[in-house]
């Protein structure tokens, strides 16, 4: 059986439209979100007011008008903290 990747508990806005993304596994990580924002479902983060407005619901990264990013991809494509 396939190990699921932990869910975000928490997440930090940093500057150049990164995420400092904490999981329930007590890793910390860094995930990038520039790559997306030219993505239509990712457009209106373009926004900094907008994507300042980041939280955690149910493991996942979300923000208002249903956009958000999924436990498995903010794991797997971000980079630990030292």
């Amino acid at each position: 059986m396939r190990e699921l990747s932990p869910d975000a508990v928490d997440v930090r806005v940093l500057d150049h439209y990164k995420l400092k993304v904490s999981f329930d596994n007590g890793e910390v990580r860094i995930f990038d979100v520039k790559p997306l924002l030219d993505r239509k479902c990712y457009v209106k983060l373009k926004n900094p007011r907008f994507f300042s407005m980041a939280r955690v619901e149910y493991g996942c990264v979300t923000w208002p008008e249903n956009i958000d990013i999924d436990p498995e991809w903010l794991y797997e494509d971000s980079c630990p903290v030292n």
